[in-house]
């Protein structure tokens, strides 16, 4: 397989929005105020309208109506108005369904957003970790399946026979057969949109973080959150339960399989909240 017919793809790739990159840059900073982002993400019809639509929405139980976005960046607050814009931009790329993983429609999506919200219930349990970064780390750590969709069908016959015959994870087939995985290809993506280095790692590293390395919480936390998707069955497809496990993260956490139960009810509470996000796909 060559690698750069499957890089050139990438250079396909379309740039990240300025819009929401500069919103999202304003609602990191401490230095801004709600006005300055009002100014930037004013004239966008689409994100304006998403949030309005969001912050609506059962999930958040504001009291009375919000009719302006002046009004929801200062009700929902710098954290949730990006996870709102956030959410809303990268849906795109999840919407359609994908043969080579054996993804119906939404499922990526589903996936890509159920993992997010599980990362920030596990964050909880990890003191001193970014909550918005594992949010957004967790939503995007399969974007690069978005690239490799179409070449991972053409291949799948010899990547299925790594994974029954040699027990290959699924990953490790990817790089045996295609030279390199979709947690790759989706660490390059972010790479070009400019993502901040821990949300790149994240992804490139979000089935196998490195070892030794108890200071990498964000992908560590991710890591746990798409194997807790995965067991839900939200998002499997052809990948299945062909993971790696890693039991000493759990236990450098004091984690152990009761308290992943624990975080699934929670999620599964949760889940039936954001519909209105899921619905996005």
């Amino acid at each position: 397989m060559d690698i750069e017919s499957i890089l050139k793809d990438l250079e396909q790739l379309p740039p990240f929005p300025t819009v929401v990159a500069q919103a999202l840059a304003l609602l990191d900073s401490p230095d801004s105020s709600a006005m300055d982002v009002v100014q930037v993400v004013q004239y966008d019809q689409a994100i304006t309208a998403n949030v309005l639509k969001v912050c609506n929405s059962a999930y958040f139980g504001l009291p009375g109506k919000v009719s302006s976005l002046r009004e929801a960046v200062i009700r929902l607050g710098n954290k949730q108005l990006k996870e709102i814009i956030l959410t809303g931009t990268v849906v795109k790329y999840y919407k359609n369904a994908m043969e080579g993983y054996a993804l119906s429609k939404h499922d990526l999506w589903k996936h890509a957003i159920s993992t997010a919200i599980i990362s920030r219930i596990i964050s909880k349990r990890f003191p001193g970790v970014d909550e918005g970064a594992v949010f957004t780390a967790g939503l995007l750590h399969d974007v690069g399946k978005t690239i490799l969709d179409a070449v991972v069908d053409e291949y799948f016959n010899q990547m299925f026979a790594l994974v029954g015959e040699k027990g290959y994870s699924f990953t490790e087939a990817e790089q045996e057969v295609l030279g390199l995985d979709h947690a790759e290809i989706g660490a390059r993506m972010g790479e070009l949109w400019g993502f901040p280095k821990e949300i790149v790692h994240a992804i490139r590293f979000h089935h196998a973080p490195p070892e030794g390395d108890e200071s990498d919480l964000v992908t560590q936390v991710v890591y746990l959150a798409n194997v807790i998707c995965l067991m839900l069955g939200i998002g499997v497809g052809r990948q299945g339960l062909h993971v790696r496990g890693r039991d000493e993260i759990l236990e450098q956490h004091g984690m152990d399989i009761n308290d992943l139960q624990v975080i699934m009810a929670g999620f599964l509470d949760e889940y039936q909240k954001v519909q209105d996000i899921i619905d996005l796909g």
